[in-house]
């Protein structure tokens, strides 16, 4: 740059956020992503139906935070009345690092949000839904969970 030249840098001036809920299979590697409109239990709720109907039939284990919205009345509804399809095991409190989901949340900020200029909502949105597109083609990208170490949360459960 110029002596005398300032550089613009295009900015959003404030944070621009997209809720997702996300959930990720520790036997395959896949990610399910539900981008929402709002960090809800309503569109938490939409993201189970997601989850039960991306996993076809199969019974889901979910291993998931204590987030105030997962505990909604309506939440806990749903679960009760898909109670075949399936199961909730919560992870303690504070204490996130258990949680496999983390690792990938960590991976897209790094590589799809961080030092990018979005100028629109729908740009941010576009790059989450490519970032997990990749994350989900990628062979070296796996994030997997030993299954001796899966059977044990089970019983601990």
């Amino acid at each position: 740059m110029l002596r005398g030249h300032q550089k613009r840098v295009p900015s959003a001036g404030v944070n621009k956020r997209v809720p997702i809920f996300g959930a990720l299979n520790p036997v395959s590697g896949r990610l399910t992503v539900h981008v929402g409109s709002g960090k809800n239990s309503a569109e938490y709720v939409r993201f189970l139906k997601r989850l039960i109907a991306a996993h076809g039939g199969r019974h889901v284990f979910l291993f998931t935070d204590n987030c105030s919205i997962h505990h909604a009345k309506c939440v806990m509804r749903f679960l009760a009345d898909h109670a075949d399809k399936i199961t909730v095991i919560w992870n303690a409190p504070y204490t996130p690092e258990l949680n496999l989901i983390e690792r990938y949340w960590g991976h897209l900020k790094q590589r799809a949000i961080y030092n990018y200029y979005f100028e629109t909502k729908q740009a941010l949105e576009q790059a989450i839904r490519d970032s997990v597109r990749a994350f989900n083609k990628s062979k070296e990208l796996n994030i997997k969970i030993n299954l001796d170490y899966l059977n044990s949360l089970c019983t601990a459960a």
